[in-house]
């Protein structure tokens, strides 16, 4: 009897321990991705030029771009305490941890100007997370600040940058 005892606890042990060696869920990319979108006075050429630039000044690293087809994907950096929240009984709960966004841009043409639309694809375990809007406003002052003119012609008719 004691031997069965003893072939029992092991195989129970043996069960366990392989049990807790998968992971329970994975984490996905959420599909719901809210765009920021700015036009500027530029081709898509110098666009490109100024995403990234406005992405290395905020320490995006660029994973991916496709000129063809106007997009350019940085790297999964994880989400920071003022990037993504999560919406709970109405008011917004920030700091999601274990989650980690990437920025996604798309460069439209739009007439001899450019419409850069920028979102955040977040990948995470919790499905209702939603960006903050911050991260990609950024950027997108940061292109703005490239593609103006070193002087700004100004004058009683406006500005013309």
């Amino acid at each position: 009897m004691k031997k069965y005892k003893y072939i029992l606890i092991s195989f129970l042990l043996l069960l366990l321990s392989a049990s807790c060696a998968k992971p329970m869920i994975d984490g996905r990319v959420i599909p719901d991705v809210e765009y920021q979108s700015e036009t500027y006075a530029a081709v898509p050429n110098d666009a490109y030029y100024a995403i990234r630039w406005a992405m290395e000044k905020m320490g995006y690293a660029v994973a991916e771009e496709n000129l063809a087809e106007g997009f350019i994907l940085s790297t999964w950096i994880p989400i920071k305490s003022d990037s993504h929240y999560i919406p709970f009984f109405g008011r917004k709960d920030y700091g999601a941890t274990g989650s980690y966004y990437r920025l996604r841009v798309q460069v439209v043409p739009d007439e001899g100007r450019t419409r850069i639309k920028i979102g955040s694809e977040a990948k995470s375990l919790v499905s209702n997370l939603k960006s903050s809007g911050i991260e990609e406003k950024n950027v997108l002052v940061g292109i703005g600040d490239y593609l103006r003119k070193a002087s700004p012609d100004i004058s009683n008719l406006g500005i013309n940058e």
